[in-house]
C-alpha cells in the first residue's frame, strides 16, 4: 500500500487551512478488456474536482492542473508505483472471482472498483475512508479505528473474515492519517493558484403549488466547496428548509446548491436568502421581490384604461349616429285631425310648428287621438312638448 500512498502526486487544499478537503480515488479493473474503456485506470479528485489521473492505455501519471506540470521527475515516480499498484489489485479482483465461484474469461467481464480518501477538517483533525465493490455492489467498508474491512452485505459475512486474514489493513490507516495529509500540505504551493477561491453567485426565484408559494435561492459558481445558504424572514427569524440541500459540483470545478422554503403569503413579510462563503468579506444578503404581482398590477391597470378608451369610442359613435338620424329622419309624421306634427325634432322647432290657440274642433286636450305608428325620436311627447296648448 506504500506505493498507493503517494500515487499521482497526492493534491489538495489551498495554502489557508481554515476549511475541510477532500481527496479521492477512484481505482477501476476489469477481468477482461472492453472495446473503448481502459482495462485499470485511477481517477484522482480534490474537493470533487478531477485533478490527475493514470489508465492502462496511457500507463502514465498525468496531472490535469497546469502548475503540476512542473513536477516532472516526481510525475515519473507516481507512474512507476501505479504500475506496482495494477498488480496488486488485480489479485484482489481475482481473489473475488473466486469467493463468488465466477467464471472468469470466455466473453464473462467483472468489474473490481475501490475508492479511497482522505479528509482534513477545518479544526484541524483527519479522517478518512475506504470502500470495495464487485461488479457494481458494495460489498466491504473499512473501520479507520479498527484498521479492519467490514462487510454491508450479509452474504459478505464470511467474506470480512477472509480478506482481513489475507490483506493487511494497517497501510490503509497508515494512508489517511499520515501520508494522504503530508502529501497534501506538500504540494500546496503548487496548486493554490489553480484552486483560488471564487464569489458565489445567486439567483432567487420563486413557484405556486395548492397555494402556497415556494422560494428558491440557488448559489452557484463558488470556491472552495463549503459555504452557508438560508432563508431568513424581516431580516432576523431563519426559515428552515423542508428539503435537504445537497452541494453539488459543476463541471469548472466550482460549486452550486439549491435552498427552497415554503411560505404563506403575507403582505407584511419580506423573505431574503443569506449567503456566506470565504470568499465573501460579509455575507451576501439577496431581497426577494414579488415582480410577477408587480406585472400582474400591471396588466390590470392597463386593462382598465383600454376598456374605459373602448367605452368613450363606443359612447361617440352612438352618439353622433342618434345626431344624424335626428337631423335626416324619415319617419312619418304624426297626424292630429289632418294637420302633421313633425316628431324628428326637437321641443323647440316643435314650438314653432304649433299655433298658440289649439286647432278648430280640439278644444279639449282629451280628445286628441295618437296613430298607432306614432314613434318618439328626439323628445318625449308630454306636456312640456305641447306648452302651446
Amino acid at each position: 500500500m506504500v506505493c498507493f500512498i503517494v500515487l499521482l502526486f497526492i493534491v489538495c487544499i489551498p495554502a489557508v487551512y481554515c476549511e475541510s478537503h477532500t481527496l479521492q480515488y477512484h481505482i477501476t479493473l476489469a477481468s477482461v478488456p472492453i472495446p473503448g474503456v481502459p482495462q485499470y485506470s485511477i481517477i484522482a479528485y480534490v474537493d470533487n474536482k478531477q485533478y490527475g489521473r493514470y489508465n492502462s492505455e496511457v500507463c502514465e501519471a498525468e496531472a490535469l492542473l497546469p502548475s503540476l506540470g512542473a513536477l516532472t521527475e516526481h510525475l515519473k515516480l507516481q507512474t512507476q508505483f501505479a504500475k506496482g499498484y495494477v498488480l496488486k489489485q488485480t489479485q484482489k479482483l481475482n481473489f473475488l472471482i473466486e469467493f463468488f465461484n465466477t467464471t472468469k474469461g470466455n466473453g464473462d467481464t467483472h468489474i473490481y472498483q475501490r475508492k479511497a480518501a482522505c479528509e482534513l477538517h477545518d479544526d484541524g483533525t483527519i479522517g478518512g475512508y475506504q470502500e470495495i465493490a464487485f461488479d457494481g455492489k458494495e460489498l466491504l467498508i473499512f473501520d479507520k479505528e479498527r484498521a479492519v474491512y467490514v462487510s454491508v452485505r450479509q452474504e459478505a459475512g464470511m467474506l470480512e473474515q477472509l480478506w482481513n486474514k489475507e490483506y493487511n489493513s494497517m497501510n490503509n490507516k497508515l494512508f489517511m492519517e499520515i501520508d494522504c495529509i503530508k502529501h497534501i500540505k506538500m504540494y500546496l504551493p503548487y496548486i493554490s493558484t489553480d484552486l483560488e477561491k471564487k464569489v458565489p453567485r445567486v439567483k432567487i426565484s420563486s413557484s405556486e403549488s395548492n397555494g402556497r408559494i415556494k422560494l428558491h435561492c440557488r448559489v452557484y459558481g463558488f470556491y472552495p466547496r463549503d459555504v452557508e445558504v438560508k432563508w431568513i424572514k424581516n431580516g432576523r427569524d431563519e426559515i428552515h428548509s423542508e428539503e435537504a440541500a445537497q452541494i453539488l459540483p459543476n463541471p469548472d470545478g466550482t460549486y452550486q446548491i439549491r435552498v427552497s422554503v415554503g411560505v404563506t403569503p403575507d403582505k407584511n413579510s419580506n423573505y431574503s436568502c443569506l449567503v456566506d462563503h470565504s470568499s465573501l468579506e460579509t455575507p451576501m444578503i439577496v431581497h426577494f421581490e414579488t415582480k410577477n404581482g408587480s406585472c400582474l398590477y400591471i396588466i390590470i391597470s392597463v386593462s382598465v384604461t383600454l376598456l374605459l378608451l373602448l367605452l368613450i369610442i363606443l359612447g361617440v359613435f352612438i352618439y353622433r349616429k342618434r345626431m344624424t338620424e335626428d337631423s335626416h329622419g324619415s319617419h312619418e309624421p304624426v297626424s292630429i285631425d289632418g294637420e302633421s306634427l313633425n316628431t324628428d325634432v326637437c321641443p323647440e322647432e316643435q314650438e314653432e310648428q304649433i299655433s298658440d290657440s289649439p286647432p278648430e274642433g280640439l278644444e279639449n286636450l282629451d280628445k286628441i287621438i295618437q296613430p298607432k305608428n306614432f314613434k318618439r325620436r328626439c323628445c318625449i311627447l308630454d306636456s312640456s312638448c305641447f306648452n302651446g296648448f
